[in-house]
């Protein structure tokens, strides 16, 4: 699958690029305003400074919808990761329903589906996270076929036919929380956000008369918290590759582990 360069640079590298592009937007426009209005001694009552606070609260609306998009879809994984190793731990004793002489390779390619899935919860590189999700296709698949040929021999009707019930539950689970993880943010709605944070850094060096060492204080430390809060945000959207992680699921599917 093609991530985008967006999608595929880490949150912690896109926040230091913002917050070194947003100082140099403060003196960007800084410059701009020294260069070409140096005539102008009087700062601006409204018209700028009104469309300033305007485009901080377009700028706080944006991350506010993209925060709480982010934390819900986070929410959403965990939730889903959980409803997975409930699955998986439904097919896992549904194997025990099955004679002996035929458990065997179930179990065996249950166990490594389960090694699969949790080897893509615990990979942050995407070529591992693809190759992980590989495997758990390859032996998701191979408990499919086992089970159709089982279900053709006398009297393992019924069985196979819970055992397909539950392989189906599984697999759906697995298919959308890969779904929702490989769709990630609206890349749209991130640039607009990073676009708007260096937009109201120029205005704001443009528009100030005077940036001495206390303007600076409070322009970089209100850049920086921004900042936090954006990577924050980017976090939350990449719950298998970030600080922040669903570690509730991921000890539930871990776990299953015992099973076997």
């Amino acid at each position: 699958m093609h991530y985008s360069l967006f999608f595929r640079t880490d949150a912690s590298i896109l926040s230091l690029i913002l917050l070194a592009a947003c100082i140099f937007m403060v003196r960007f426009g800084r410059f701009v305003r020294n260069k070409f209005f140096r005539t102008d001694q009087q700062e601006s009552k409204g018209g700028v400074n009104s469309l300033l606070g305007a485009l901080f609260g377009l700028w706080g609306f944006v991350l506010a919808f993209t925060f709480g998009n982010a934390a819900s879809r986070f929410d959403n994984v965990r939730s889903m990761m959980v409803d997975e190793s409930n699955a998986i731990r439904n097919a896992v004793l549904r194997v025990q329903t099955f004679p002996d002489s035929l458990r065997g390779g179930l179990k065996e390619d249950l166990k490594n589906y389960l090694q699969a899935r949790i080897d893509y919860n615990n990979s942050a590189d995407l070529e591992k996270l693809n190759k992980a999700k590989e495997d758990a296709q390859k032996f998701g698949n191979s408990v499919w076929s086992r089970t159709a040929r089982i279900s053709a021999l006398p009297n393992m009707g019924i069985i196979c036919a819970n055992m397909f019930a539950t392989l189906s539950s599984m697999f759906d689970v697995a298919s959308k929380r890969d779904a929702t993880l490989s769709s990630g943010m609206p890349e749209l709605v991130m640039y607009l956000l990073f676009f708007l944070a260096l937009v109201i850094s120029f205005i704001g060096g443009f528009t100030t008369p005077v940036i001495g060492t206390k303007e600076w204080v409070v322009i970089t430390g209100f850049i920086l918290l921004a900042c936090i809060i954006i990577y924050i945000t980017l976090d939350l959207s990449r719950p298998m590759r970030g600080l922040i992680r669903p570690d509730v699921g991921q000890e539930r599917i871990e776990q299953l582990q015992k099973l076997f």
